[in-house]
């Protein structure tokens, strides 16, 4: 008989890229994704065209929404990624894990990717923009995981 699985961790990983940390003031919203491509889990998500419309990121800091949430229940052959025209679950306020574009520690600003979404400390610029009431709760280096928390505070257009 074959061996199925040989070893193991002792622990099972903490978390993963879209997965709401914890209850903390935590509200949601449902949209439909925009982007040709599709929306990763535990991304920047901004305005689409329509009214409740989502895409990848965002061309200004006024069109920041949220960051994606994970969904367990999406098609596995979709790689973790909401498709063009699918519900995508969004939180607005709360603390979610993502992965990260940059080393970060706690209480550091937020930003995010316009092209990318992915969440960082980068100096905010024509690419990067602060996302207002965000701020970092835990660490992490460059591609590691950490938690973001959005204060609900989204910026005026």
């Amino acid at each position: 008989m074959a061996v199925a699985q040989n070893s193991y961790s002792e622990t099972i990983r903490p978390a993963v890229a879209g997965m709401v940390a914890n209850l903390t003031n935590a509200d949601a919203d449902t949209r439909i994704v925009e982007t040709a491509s599709g929306i990763g889990f535990g991304l920047a998500v901004g305005q689409g065209a329509g009214a409740k419309g989502a895409v990848l990121g965002a061309a200004a800091a006024t069109g920041f929404v949220g960051v994606s949430i994970r969904d367990v229940v999406l098609d596995p052959s979709d790689g973790d990624t909401y498709p063009q025209g699918a519900g995508i679950a969004v939180l607005t306020e709360g603390d979610i894990w993502v992965a990260t574009g940059g080393a970060v520690a706690p209480g550091d600003n937020v930003v995010f990717d316009a092209a990318t979404g992915i969440l960082s400390s980068l100096p905010a610029d024509a690419t990067h923009f602060a996302i207002a009431g965000a701020r970092w709760m835990t660490g992490a280096a460059n591609g590691g995981l950490a938690i973001l928390r959005l204060g609900g505070a989204l910026p005026s257009a």
